[in-house]
C-alpha cells in the first residue's frame, strides 16, 4: 500500500503489543466493530476492543512518524481522542468517506493534481475492510482499521487545506513573497478531523467568488491553464487586508488603487520593478509618513552601476541632477574635480545622495512604509514611463502617477494635506517629513486575472514569469 505498506518487523511489534493488551484490557467492544459486523456479517469484528486497538494504533504511529505528512498534529489528535478510528466511528456507515473521495476525484476543477491523494488506497482500503478474507482474525482487523483511518484522514486534512488555504505557502516557495498568509495549524487541524458532517464540511470549503468559478470554467475549456491555475491557488491564499482603507498594488497590472469602505475610491498607474533583479517585492505593511521634496540616498548597486557610468560620460552629470558626492561619510566640495576613469564598480569609494527638486529621481514626494526590502511608493520626474503598456522599468519602488491625490486620499482635507500641497510646489524644496495617523495599510500584490468590475476576467501579464512558478508547483 505504498507508503501505508505493512512493514513486518513493526507489525511484529505490534503483535507483541496487542498479545499483552488482550491480555490485560477489559474495555468492552469499539462502535466501529459493532458498525462493521452489522454492515459485513463479519464475526471478526464482533470480538474487538476498545483497548487493543488503542494500543495497536498507538504503536502505528510511533512506528511511522517519518512516513506521515502530519505526525505531530495526528499524533496529538488521535492521543486526545484515546486513539480511537474517529472517521470511521463517524462516518462509515453514512457512506460519507465515499462522497470524500468523490469529492477528491474531481479536484482537478481546482487545478490541482488528484495524484498525491492516493484514491485508489482509499477505495482498497474500505474494500478491504468489507473483505472477509482479508479480515480473518483480529490482528488483520486492527490493522486494516488503522491504516484506513489514517489514510482517510490524510486526505482530508490535506483536501481541506488545499482549498481553504492553497496547496502550497506562496512566502516558502516563490521569490520576493513576504504577505503572512494563513496557513493551517493544530486547531485547524482538529477541527477538520472533527467534523460532525462530512458532506457539510466538503460542501462549505469549496470555494464560491465569481473569478474562482470563472477561472473553473476557463480551466474545463482547457483555456489559458497556467494562467487559470496560478490565479486559482492566488484565490485561496488568505490574508488581511483592511478593505475600509486600503491602498493597493497590483504589479502586473501597473495599477493602484485606493479602497475606501470596500470600494475603489480612484485609480492610477504605477511604474514597478524591472524582471531583471530588480522585482518589486509582494507584501504588505502599513504607510506611516511621507516625506516631501524627499533626498534620494542612492543605493550603492545603483551608485556602481548607473551614475559612475553617468559621472564617467560627463563630468558634470553630478552637478546637473542635484547630487552630491560624499567620502566615508562626508561631502566632497568639489566633485567635478573628482577623476571618475579611475574607478569601477569593485573600487568604488564614492556614496551618493540627491538633493530636493525637480530633478530627483523620487520626485516632490515619497510614501513609506516598513519592509525589508528598502522599497516604498513616490512620485518621479518621468512622467513619460506613464504612458506605455509595460511599466516594469524601475528598481523596485513603486512610481505613482498620481502622487498629490494619493497624499489627498491618505490625509484628506486639513493643515497635513495643505503642507504637502504648498511643499511639493516650492520653489526652494527642503525634505520634510509628514506622519500619518491613523496609518493605513499598503499591499504590493501579484495577480495576473482579476475581475473587470463587469463579471468579466481582465487578464494581465505575467511579467516575473511567477505563475510559471506557480504552476510547476502545484503539478
Amino acid at each position: 500500500m505504498g507508503r501505508y505498506r505493512i512493514h513486518f518487523i513493526l507489525w511484529g511489534f505490534i503483535g507483541f503489543m496487542l498479545a499483552f493488551a488482550l491480555n490485560s484490557c477489559t474495555k468492552s467492544d469499539t462502535p466501529i466493530g459493532r458498525i462493521l459486523y452489522k454492515e459485513t456479517k463479519n464475526k471478526v469484528y464482533k470480538e474487538l476492543n476498545a483497548d487493543s486497538l488503542a494500543t495497536v494504533f498507538k504503536a502505528y504511529l510511533q512506528g511511522h512518524q517519518t512516513e506521515l505528512k502530519n505526525p505531530k498534529y495526528l499524533t496529538a489528535y488521535y492521543r486526545a481522542q484515546g486513539y480511537a478510528p474517529t472517521l470511521l466511528n463517524r462516518f462509515y456507515a453514512d457512506a460519507s468517506l465515499n462522497e470524500l473521495i468523490s469529492s477528491i476525484e474531481r479536484i482537478g476543477e481546482h487545478g490541482l493534481p488528484v495524484r498525491p491523494y492516493r484514491v485508489q488506497l482509499l477505495k482498497q482500503a474500505l474494500a478491504d475492510l468489507n473483505n472477509k478474507e482479508k479480515i480473518s482474525g483480529v490482528k488483520q482487523a486492527y490493522q486494516q482499521l488503522v491504516i484506513t483511518e489514517l489514510l482517510f484522514a490524510e486526505a482530508l486534512t490535506q483536501y481541506s487545506f488545499a482549498l481553504q488555504f492553497g496547496k502550497i505557502n506562496p512566502r516558502k516557495s516563490l521569490p520576493r513573497y513576504y504577505i503572512p498568509v494563513e496557513r493551517p495549524d493544530s486547531a485547524t487541524f482538529n477541527s477538520v478531523l472533527s467534523t460532525p458532517d462530512l458532506r457539510g464540511h466538503i460542501a462549505s470549503i469549496q470555494p464560491h467568488d465569481t473569478v474562482y468559478t470563472s477561472l473553473q470554467k476557463m480551466l474545463q475549456q482547457k483555456k489559458n491553464a497556467i494562467t487559470a491555475i496560478a490565479n486559482l491557488e492566488r484565490r485561496r491564499w488568505k490574508f488581511k487586508r483592511d478593505s475600509s482603507r486600503l491602498v493597493y498594488v497590483n504589479i502586473p497590472a501597473y495599477t493602484l488603487q485606493m479602497i475606501e469602505q470596500h470600494h475603489v475610491a480612484g485609480t492610477m498607474k504605477v511604474v514597478v520593478g524591472k524582471a531583471d533583479g530588480h522585482e518589486t517585492p509582494i507584501l504588505s505593511s502599513r504607510i506611516h509618513s511621507v516625506q516631501v521634496n524627499p533626498i534620494w540616498n542612492i543605493p550603492a548597486s545603483i551608485a556602481k552601476k548607473e551614475i559612475l557610468v553617468q559621472a564617467k560620460a560627463d563630468r558634470y552629470y553630478l552637478a546637473n541632477h542635484g547630487m552630491d558626492v560624499y567620502y566615508k561619510g562626508k561631502r566632497i566640495a568639489d566633485p567635478d574635480t573628482i577623476d571618475w576613469q579611475r574607478y569601477d564598480g569593485q573600487n568604488l569609494p564614492y556614496s551618493f545622495k540627491q538633493r530636493p527638486g525637480d530633478a530627483n529621481s523620487l520626485g516632490l514626494i515619497k510614501f513609506l512604509f516598513k519592509n525589508g526590502s528598502s522599497v516604498y511608493l513616490h512620485d518621479t520626474p518621468a512622467k513619460a514611463v506613464f504612458g506605455r503598456t509595460m511599466r516594469a522599468a524601475s528598481h523596485g519602488c513603486v512610481r505613482v502617477e498620481k502622487p498629490l491625490a494619493l497624499a489627498h486620499a491618505l490625509f484628506g482635507e486639513g493643515e497635513n494635506y495643505t503642507t504637502i500641497k504648498e511643499e511639493m510646489g516650492s520653489k526652494e524644496p527642503v525634505a520634510k517629513t509628514i506622519a500619518l495617523s491613523p496609518q493605513t495599510q499598503v499591499v504590493l500584490d501579484y495577480v495576473t486575472c482579476t475581475d473587470d468590475g463587469k463579471g468579466q476576467l481582465q487578464f494581465y501579464p505575467d511579467v516575473y514569469g511567477l505563475d510559471s512558478i506557480l504552476y510547476r508547483l502545484l503539478q
